[in-house]
């Protein structure tokens, strides 16, 4: 615990890549397509402008993907673990056949506590199971594993996920979580590999998987509708109020509405 807060502990398997290619919170890395969106914003202004206003949006409203709070408060959850060096991947597209390559051979850097940069899960793993797999796609599962091992606090679980909104659409993590309960853990991280002939090289710094920290705790639930949640028309009104009253939306200033006015109810 430091400061009161949890700490989830990131545990370099090779010593020097916590500096050369640290696990960072995902806020601090910046995709192209957000750079590209931004730029796009800043040149030409609202995306509302360039389309049929509606009901929903006066030819004033000043919206676009590169502010949508939906999107970039979901890009930025949780930190983003990245692959430390360069890895050259050759499928043969005969039955899941690949070779792979590194500049360092990680097993050997870490006096083998590592295990190799590459390696599969066999097709019977999850193939055999599925109806509808995705097509041109590894029926093995190709695993990157990365030269780190995570300690997670008590009374949480850390989430393993595909990077929302990425860049590089190559492959798709297979989701997992990582327990207290179970110790210190691995990070390796099984993919659906959308290859199944011709070259590709994943560069150092590719983002890998995104890790999302879960509190453990007991949550109920509920099923309503407008006439059975007695503030159903309430809510929704100043939902409306807070969302719509200007043309161009401050979602921080909002967000510090809703707290302090959920504060006081």
């Amino acid at each position: 615990m430091a400061g009161g807060k949890p700490n989830i502990e990131f545990i370099s398997m090779i010593e020097g890549v916590e500096e050369t290619m640290p696990i960072i919170p995902a806020h601090m890395h910046k995709y192209q397509w957000l750079k590209r969106a931004a730029q796009d914003f800043s040149k030409r202004g609202s995306l509302v402008s360039k389309h049929q206003p509606s009901v929903f949006h006066s030819p004033m409203d000043i919206q676009h993907t590169a502010r949508c709070p939906g999107i970039i408060q979901l890009k930025n959850k949780g930190f983003i673990v990245r692959n430390h060096q360069d890895i050259h991947l050759k499928f043969s597209g005969d039955d899941d056949q690949y070779e792979w390559m590194t500049p360092l051979n990680q097993t050997a850097m870490s006096d083998g506590v590592c295990e190799d940069q590459i390696t599969h899960h066999f097709k019977s793993n999850l193939y055999e199971f599925f109806d509808n797999w995705p097509k041109d796609t590894m029926k093995s599962n190709i695993k990157i594993n990365l030269p780190w091992q995570v300690r997670v606090p008590k009374g949480y679980e850390l989430l393993m996920i595909d990077p929302f909104y990425k860049d590089d659409f190559r492959f798709t993590v297979c989701p997992g979580i990582f327990d207290h309960n179970l110790g210190i853990a691995r990070i390796n991280v099984p993919t659906w590999f959308h290859m199944t002939s011709g070259e590709t090289l994943i560069k150092a710094g590719t983002p890998i998987a995104q890790l999302i920290p879960i509190k453990k705790e007991e949550i109920d639930y509920k099923l309503l509708n407008p006439k059975t949640d007695k503030h159903y028309k309430r809510d929704l009104n100043i939902t409306g109020l807070k969302l719509k009253s200007t043309f161009n939306k401050n979602y921080t200033k909002i967000r510090k509405w809703y707290e302090d006015w959920m504060d006081d109810k």
